[in-house]
């Protein structure tokens, strides 16, 4: 029997945190704080220039582990998967500069949300993700970035381009099962605390999953006394996220692999 793999974490600091500030700011905030590694909105990456940004790296000591944004909405936010397809076509206008702006950050992951309910009904939705998530993360490959897909788990609050009348799904078991479907081997898993919590919190639900399909992981302080049914995505008290190292990856990576988001 094979002894066990070891897994390391380091600290990573999410803008969303930090959010409505500009790039170099929350760079320095971040090696300020002494993080080695930050996650980043792509547009801004690319709005501030990425020789400039790779430079303001290297200069405050920082590493990129995860980049959102491979599908954007406007300068700073990323889309959700399944925005309607005219949206869905607007979004892949300029895909590769956005992940040969990744690459030539160091960055290894891009990071993504489906949304937990949509105006499509469930089958038609589940297959529009299935199609759209093999696509990108063939894409992602050509680069060496490797695609991290969120579950959204809240029931309370959510922004209309996450709801509709038709469940998607909503926990980590059932993102894995879709992926799974997808026989995508270049996506994975991101763990995002606050989801999980708001599923229920169950540890099988992570540990069912295993390092292998990890790709990424959120930290999120979750409030005291509110239930499942009250949390909103507005509460996540500030926002972390992980480094892991350990798993095989399906395409050469310049550095360790990574979840976050």
């Amino acid at each position: 029997m094979s002894a066990p793999r070891s897994v390391d974490f380091a600290p990573c600091l999410n803008p969303a945190t930090l959010s409505g500030l500009p790039l170099e700011q929350f760079l320095a905030l971040a090696a300020g704080a002494g993080f080695p590694t930050v996650e980043v909105s792509i547009q801004q990456a690319q709005a501030h220039g990425i020789g400039p940004s790779r430079d303001l790296l290297q200069e405050l000591g920082l590493t990129v582990v995860a980049a959102s944004g491979i599908l954007p909405a406007g300068p700073v936010l990323p889309a959700p998967l399944l925005v309607d397809p005219d949206t869905y076509r607007t979004c892949l206008d300029g895909l590769d500069s956005r992940l040969e702006a990744m690459a030539a950050l160091g960055c290894t992951v891009a990071t993504t949300v489906l949304n937990p309910r949509s105006p499509l009904d469930t089958c038609e939705a589940r297959a529009v993700a299935h199609k759209r998530i093999a696509e990108l993360a063939t894409d992602a490959a050509v680069h060496g970035v490797r695609l991290a897909v969120e579950a959204v788990s809240i029931h309370t609050g959510l922004p209309p381009e996450l709801d509709g009348p038709h469940p998607v799904l909503d926990s980590l078991p059932q993102l894995a099962e879709l992926l799974d479907e997808t026989d995508a081997d270049n996506a994975g898993v991101l763990v995002d605390s606050f989801h999980w919590a708001a599923a229920g919190a169950d540890p099988g639900h992570i540990t069912m999953l295993g390092p292998d399909r990890i790709t990424h992981v959120q930290i999120a302080d979750t409030p005291a006394h509110h239930t499942i049914d009250e949390l909103t995505d507005a509460q996540a008290c500030s926002r972390a996220t992980g480094r892991w190292s350990g798993w095989p990856s399906p395409t050469p990576w310049p550095g360790p692999g990574t979840p976050g988001r």
